[in-house]
């Protein structure tokens, strides 16, 4: 299995961590690691390493979540992930690419592959769609406007 921790400014990790788990059920080996405004980096680091600790003695790798490239959680997560074997960071976290790896990490052994599949699934979760609008019903409301 591979072990999870998102982390992000605010409330980024709680809110993503709410979201997933009204979706995909709890999730073991799991880790939300927030940095508030008032917390000392220090503090933040710490929690951070503590995470990565705990999860890397449970499981096969651990993949970080954070929420923003070049941030104090990236920053944070890359330094601390350099320190162990088999833990790597993704940013630009968003919900498509935790239900895809909360939902399918369990039998998985290979954490770099996970990581990549994350980056597909939440490349594939952006997008842009509009509605199809028929242009007979659109002729009609704008007239109804005049």
């Amino acid at each position: 299995m591979i072990g999870c921790i998102v982390t992000g400014h605010g409330e980024f990790a709680i809110g993503m961590t709410k979201a997933l788990t009204m979706i995909g059920g709890d999730q073991e080996h799991y880790a939300v690691v927030p940095f508030f405004e008032e917390d000392s980096l220090e503090m933040f680091e710490n929690n951070m390493e503590e995470s990565i600790a705990n999860l890397r003695q449970h499981t096969d790798g651990v993949i970080i979540f954070t929420d923003l490239m070049g941030g104090t959680p990236f920053r944070t997560a890359m330094i601390k992930a350099s320190e162990y074997d088999k833990v790597e960071v993704i940013t630009g976290t968003n919900l498509p690419m935790l239900i895809e790896i909360g939902l399918g990490r369990t039998y998985s052994e290979d954490v770099d592959a996970l990581a990549e599949q994350a980056v597909q699934v939440g490349m594939q979760g952006v997008q842009h769609p509009k509605l199809p609008v028929d242009k007979e019903e659109q002729e009609n409301e704008e007239m109804e406007g005049i």
